[in-house]
């Protein structure tokens, strides 16, 4: 009777998985196959929080001794939830925008991190979930592109949506028996991450890139070493031909590469320099040490965010919110040192901080909800090296 109770338990739960992938996967068709905005995407949302919520309950009421990144990672949770409650200006809509960025994004660790420990999140559920993310980011990219357009005669603009490929690329570590299919994907998305123009993720894109043709050439199965071989080579040769091609082609993302190699930086520099001078010269040891409240950034810079994690958390909670971010980093980074840590688990971690790093200083990372994809693959990285099981399979 206990087992057959286990059974119908674990089966519900797994319901619950597939449908929180269902819910990811409607809620970013917005924009794109129906209003922005609307009461579906809304809905949807609230159900994506309130689960999350639920299973961060049950997360923290789990047996098992907790690891260093899943308490560095649910101090920073709290720390932003308790900055909202009490220093948040409830009657500024971008507090309220940047608290549902921060509380999707933190919180999506939660119910695959349970799901992980339970042992009803694998490798094929989160590969089905990158074959499904996939075509809705291409579609996103060319509604967003269209939308930025109007009524514009150039062709030339930026594309936000080139950091969702960024952030779907580690996936593909997980495709392991069909190269091939591994090989296309990361060709898909970093010919949509060039053509974004968007150059932190360029930068980030490309650094994935070298990472995985370094990774296939370590992991190659002997058996199939030359059509292994044979496959990295390809995916590497038309990377190459098509950069090049692309770069000899665009003028305006020569410039704008050009722009940064001198100094240009699309109003960052003046940002940075407002939040760091503003935190720096405080006259409040307070203000040093816990910063100036939620969302800060937008007083100190006119309006703007931080766009970098770093300063973000240092105008919101100096010191504080960036020893501990600094802390969660590291503990990520004693994963990839674990060799008791499987090589291809080891090698997904460090591609996903790798990516993180760079995104936190060209954009943002926490305090955006679409790096909800890699607070997945966080999350079951993260439980396999506390539960045994999975370390042997």
């Amino acid at each position: 009777m206990n087992i057959r109770f286990n059974r119908v338990k674990l089966f519900s739960i797994s319901t619950v998985r597939n449908i929180l992938f269902v819910l990811y996967a409607i809620y970013f068709l917005q924009g794109s196959l129906y209003e922005q905005g609307s009461i579906i995407s809304q809905s949807c949302l609230f159900v994506i929080i309130a689960l999350s919520f639920y299973f961060f309950i049950r997360s923290l009421l789990l047996k098992n001794k907790q690891s260093l990144f899943f308490v560095a990672w649910t101090t920073l949770f709290s720390l932003n939830i308790i900055g909202f409650i009490f220093t948040a200006d409830y009657g500024n809509k971008l507090h309220f925008d940047l608290f549902k960025e921060i509380l999707v994004c933190l919180l999506t660790f939660y119910p695959f991190y349970y799901f992980s420990q339970k042992g009803i999140l694998g490798p094929q559920h989160l590969i089905f979930f990158l074959i499904i993310m996939l075509p809705i980011t291409i579609l996103n990219f060319f509604s967003n592109q269209e939308n930025i357009l109007g009524d514009r005669s150039s062709r030339q603009i930026v594309n936000n949506v080139s950091y969702s490929f960024v952030r779907l690329l580690p996936f593909v570590f997980l495709i392991e028996k069909r190269k091939f299919v591994g090989a296309i994907i990361i060709l898909i998305c970093m010919v949509f991450i060039i053509n974004g123009a968007k150059r932190g993720a360029i930068i980030s894109g490309s650094v994935f890139f070298v990472l995985y043709i370094f990774y296939q050439f370590k992991n190659v199965n002997k058996k199939y070493r030359v059509l292994y071989y044979f496959i990295i080579l390809a995916t590497a040769a038309f990377m190459s031909y098509y950069i090049y091609t692309t770069l000899m082609e665009n003028e305006f993302l020569i410039a704008r590469l050009n722009l940064m190699t001198e100094g240009g930086s699309s109003g960052r520099d003046t940002i940075f320099t407002s939040i760091w001078n503003k935190w720096y010269n405080s006259d409040s040891i307070l203000n040093i040490l816990f910063g100036y409240g939620f969302a800060a950034s937008l007083k100190m810079t006119g309006g703007s965010y931080a766009h970098n994690d770093w300063l973000e958390l240092l105008s919101n909670f100096g010191l504080t919110g960036v020893v501990i971010y600094l802390l969660l980093v590291i503990s990520a980074f004693k994963y990839i040192r674990n060799k008791f840590f499987p090589f291809q688990k080891r090698y997904l971690m460090f591609s996903i901080v790798i990516a993180w790093l760079f995104i936190s200083m060209f954009s943002m990372w926490y305090n955006s909800m679409l790096s909800y994809t890699q607070a997945m693959l966080l999350a079951y990285l993260i439980s396999n090296q506390t539960n045994n099981y999975y370390l042997n399979n």
